[in-house]
Parts: structure tokens; C-alpha cells; sequence
């Protein structure tokens, strides 16, 4: 069985790729930069680099290929993320009907990509979805991720000081919501790619959620114990989440990110109401947030 990842140079990319790479499967990885190729990927026989680039038509051959996994990265070069979403989609459907014997698709999707207003970047998703389900295969699989813990660990600057702290845009801080490691994703996504049941289903709809739903004060507790000092939680309030937001992002994508960030507040699309009436099944993953908190900050040292 051949599996193949596009784009593979993604964190949740290589999770899976790490997952699968201890199955008695073939992993092809598709990359735009051959240098980008982990060695340790390099170092396995069942484990191959294919240039390619899901944003050019025609730039992906997956001959050869029994699954897909497709992963929709997010822009920030001011390209339209909706057409963005919507030509990696296509050209990634294209090249798996070209290719003639992929059995099975997963996209690495989003809770909330049921929606096509109001979500912000998950929209991309959304669109992902429309475009893929069109597959002429025969089963396909839509894993929806709650939001991902290592998130909080995007910028660790502020946790070097004297007086370590972070900020939430999640707020109240003791809203809690679903959580998952991108370890469980990569675990999950192998799962999924290498399970060769034909699902009733299409697409089959599923939800990934970590083992327990968590709050910014459990994220404080995390910081705490992993870095052995105290740490504090400094609160976005919804009023000052464009103001924040604005030293982050490019003004091009900066309305998508706040509208996200409001989507997922408890009064939001994505709030308190929609986390009580799951889309699908939940997988819940294993892994805590201490756990992935302590491993993403050791992968960055």
C-alpha cells in the first residue's frame, strides 16, 4: 500500500508521516522544496521525496498512490485564502483522478468547516470540503480538528522574561474548549490513510478532539509546570482582539483572523452552543496539554 502526503512539509504532515513510517505501508511525501526533507524521513526504506506543488495545475503526480491525505496550508502573502483553498483543492482532486487508483481521500479539515460565513480562515475549510467531496473515489474521510494545543507555543518569547506570561485571545479564561495535539492528528490522520474499510458514508465526517476540554488557566498550569516558574495569563477581550491581531498578521488576512477568534468565543458560531452538538463521531486523542506543551517547546530549543 502506497500513502502519499500533499503538502508534506507541514507540522501536521510530518506527524503523520511519522505515524505511518512504523506501518508496513510506503510513504511518499510531497514537497515544493526537496531540501526541506527531513533526514530522518530520508534515512527510512519505506519512505520516498517527490517534488511538487499543490498550488501550480498539473505540478502533482500521485500515480501509484492507494491514499491522499490533503492538507490545506494558510496563506499570508495576501492571496485570497478562499481561492487559495479552492485551487489547492482542485489541483489535488485533479491529480487524484488522474492517477486512477486512489481508493481512499482524507483531508485534514476543521471543526467549524460546516460553515461558509462567520468562521474566518476555517472558511478554507469549508471550501476544501465542497471541492473534495466531488472525488471520484472510493472513500473519503473529512477529520475535522478542534483547535490545536500547540497553538499556544507560537510565540515563546514572552515565557523567556523574568516574569513570564502569555496572551489569550480564548476568553473568559476559564471558557473551556476542545483541544488537540498535533501528535493525535498525525496518529489519527495514519489511522485513517491506512484503513481499507469502505465507509457507508461519503464524505464520513469525524471529530477530533484531545482527551478533555481545557481553558486558558489550564494552559497557565501547563506553562507553570513545564517551565518550573509561575506564570501568567494576559487576557484579549473581545474589543481588543482586532488591535492585537493587527501586530500579527498582514491587514490582506487580518478580518479572516478576527472573525475566527470571535467564532470560537462562547457567545460565538462556534461557541458554547455548537461545541454541545458534535458534526460527527469523536476520536479523542491521548495526549495532554502538558504533554504536547513540553513537546512542542523542546522541539523548538
Amino acid at each position: 500500500m502506497q500513502v502519499t502526503i500533499v503538502p508534506a512539509s507541514t507540522k501536521t504532515g510530518e506527524a503523520t508521516i511519522r505515524s505511518l513510517l512504523s506501518k508496513p505501508v510506503q510513504v511518499r511525501g510531497i514537497y515544493r522544496d526537496l531540501s526541506k526533507v527531513p533526514a530522518a524521513f530520508s534515512a527510512e526504506a519505506n519512505f520516498s521525496a517527490v517534488e511538487g506543488n499543490a498550488s501550480e495545475k498539473g505540478a502533482l503526480d500521485l500515480t501509484g498512490s492507494d491514499a491522499v491525505l490533503a492538507i490545506i496550508p494558510p496563506v499570508f502573502d495576501g492571496r485570497d485564502l478562499l481561492e487559495h483553498a479552492e485551487t489547492i483543492s482542485s489541483n489535488i482532486k485533479t491529480a487524484i483522478e488522474l492517477a486512477g487508483n486512489v481508493k481512499r481521500l482524507i483531508l485534514l479539515s476543521s471543526i467549524g468547516a460546516d460553515f461558509s460565513e462567520g468562521v474566518g480562515e476555517i472558511k478554507t475549510n469549508n471550501k476544501a470540503e465542497e471541492v473534495l467531496r466531488q472525488a471520484r473515489v472510493e472513500s473519503i474521510v473529512f477529520v475535522r480538528c478542534a483547535y490545536f494545543m500547540e497553538n499556544w507555543t507560537m510565540n515563546l518569547a514572552t515565557l523567556k522574561g523574568p516574569d513570564p506570561f502569555f496572551f489569550s485571545t480564548i476568553t473568559p479564561v476559564d471558557y473551556e474548549i476542545p483541544m488537540v495535539s498535533i501528535l493525535d492528528i498525525g496518529i489519527t490522520l495514519a489511522e485513517q490513510l491506512t484503513d481499507e474499510a469502505i465507509l457507508a458514508e461519503k464524505p464520513y465526517i469525524v471529530e477530533l478532539h484531545g482527551p478533555q476540554n481545557y481553558s486558558a488557566l489550564d494552559v497557565r498550569a501547563a506553562f507553570t509546570r513545564v517551565l518550573g516558574n509561575e506564570v501568567e495569563v494576559r487576557p484579549v477581550e473581545k474589543d481588543h482582539l482586532r488591535k492585537f491581531y493587527a501586530q500579527i498578521f498582514p491587514p490582506t488576512v487580518l478580518d479572516h483572523w478576527v472573525e475566527l477568534a470571535m467564532s470560537i468565543l462562547p457567545d460565538g458560531k462556534l461557541g458554547t452552543e455548537y461545541m454541545l452538538h458534535p458534526r460527527g463521531p469523536v476520536l479523542h486523542g491521548r495526549t495532554d496539554l502538558e504533554t504536547a506543551i513540553k513537546a512542542s517547546r523542546e522541539a523548538e530549543n
